[in-house]
C-alpha cells in the first residue's frame, strides 16, 4: 500500500477581470496495481480491442488514470474511448471519451467497467499510461 498526492494548479492574472488561483488536492490510497507505461499507437488500426487495448476493465478495480501524448507532432492526435466488441471490424471509436494533442495530458478516475482503447488521427505517436488502483 502507498500513498499518491494528485496537485492540479491552476492560476492567471490575465484571463478575466478576477484573478484565477485553484489550487486542487487529492491524496489517494493506492492498495493495488500500479503501473506506468507507454504504448506506440497506429493511425487507422484495423483492431482497436487487440492491438491498441490502453486498459482492460477485467485487470483491475477502482483506479485512478494518467494519459499523457508524447508526440510533438500537432497531427498526432489521440482519441480515447470505447469500441464495440462485436467481433466485427473495431476499427473506430464507438465511443470517444477524450482527444489528446501533442504533449496534452488526462489524469482521471476510472471505476474499471469498461476497457479503455486509443487510436490516433496520424502518425505513429507514443502515449504514455499510468494506472493507481486505489482502495
Amino acid at each position: 500500500m502507498g500513498t499518491l498526492i494528485a496537485k492540479l494548479n491552476l492560476s492567471s492574472t490575465n484571463l478575466s477581470t478576477d484573478a484565477l488561483n485553484i489550487n486542487l488536492k487529492n491524496i489517494l490510497t493506492v492498495a493495488g496495481d500500479t503501473r506506468l507505461f507507454r504504448k506506440v499507437l497506429a493511425a487507422a488500426e484495423d483492431e482497436l480491442l487487440t492491438d491498441q487495448l490502453l486498459l482492460a476493465a477485467s485487470a483491475y478495480g477502482k483506479s485512478y488514470v494518467l494519459l499523457h501524448n508524447l508526440s510533438v507532432t500537432t497531427a498526432e492526435i489521440i482519441t480515447v474511448g470505447l469500441a464495440a466488441n462485436d467481433g466485427t471490424g473495431d476499427e473506430a471509436l464507438d465511443t470517444t471519451q477524450l482527444a489528446l494533442g501533442a504533449g496534452e495530458f488526462a489524469f482521471f478516475p476510472w471505476d474499471s467497467s469498461i476497457d479503455l482503447v486509443a487510436d490516433a488521427a496520424s502518425g505513429t505517436p507514443t502515449i504514455e499510461i499510468g494506472v493507481f488502483e486505489v482502495a
